[in-house]
């Protein structure tokens, strides 16, 4: 009988993590961008939403958080839908404008924009470690920009982006059975639309 050896540890090829293997695959962030009718669909709403904010709050600094937010959660929402990705190139460079912002707007309440930005967004990370599939790390650090420039009104964005999602679930099941409850649903969208509408009522 011939014996079977196994190779060595170091010779044998090392298999990337499902995370890495989607971070390989994935297209750079230019490829995401909306085009056509969907870019010109996010551009007139983003366009609409940043006068809104000005009408809305005036020549303020607030104004301002909303005009740079409201055009970011309306792309981000369009890339969502369509890849289920939260590009990293958007989300992080937002964080740092708004950031900024915040701080120069209202000094007094930048910390607490900054713990309810962690709070969410730690919340979601635990969330999506816990509950494999659930959420996304790209859903916990979009947490984090809502919190960081919603702060109050965090959690009025959070429970409009949950009560979306569970309309939209219930929706899938009415018309595609309960062999759909299974589908994959990004949440990117829905916080998107809570924290426009957050921030509007905020």
């Amino acid at each position: 009988m011939s014996e079977i050896v196994s190779a060595p540890e170091a010779q044998q090829p090392t298999t990337p993590a499902p995370e890495q293997e989607q971070e390989q695959r994935r297209p750079p962030t230019r490829e995401l961008l909306p085009h056509g009718q969907d870019a010109a669909a996010v551009a007139v709403v983003s366009v609409a939403l940043v006068v809104a904010s000005f009408v809305a709050e005036g020549a303020t600094g607030h104004a301002l958080v909303g005009a740079v937010l409201c055009p970011v959660l309306v792309l981000l929402a369009a890339i969502d839908l369509r890849h289920h990705v939260l590009p990293n190139d958007i989300i992080f460079p937002a964080v740092l404008v708004i950031g900024v912002l915040v701080a120069l707007a209202s000094p007094g309440d930048f910390l607490s924009h900054l713990a309810a930005g962690a709070a969410l967004g730690f919340f979601f990370l635990a969330f999506a470690l816990f509950f494999a599939g659930s959420l996304g790390v790209g859903d916990a650090k979009l947490g984090f920009l809502l919190g960081l420039a919603l702060g109050a009104a965090t959690l009025t964005a959070v429970a409009i982006a949950l009560f979306g999602l569970l309309l939209a679930a219930l929706w899938i099941l009415a018309t595609q059975g309960v062999a759909a409850r299974k589908k994959a649903i990004p949440f990117g969208p829905f916080l998107a639309l809570g924290g426009i509408i957050g921030f509007f009522l905020g």
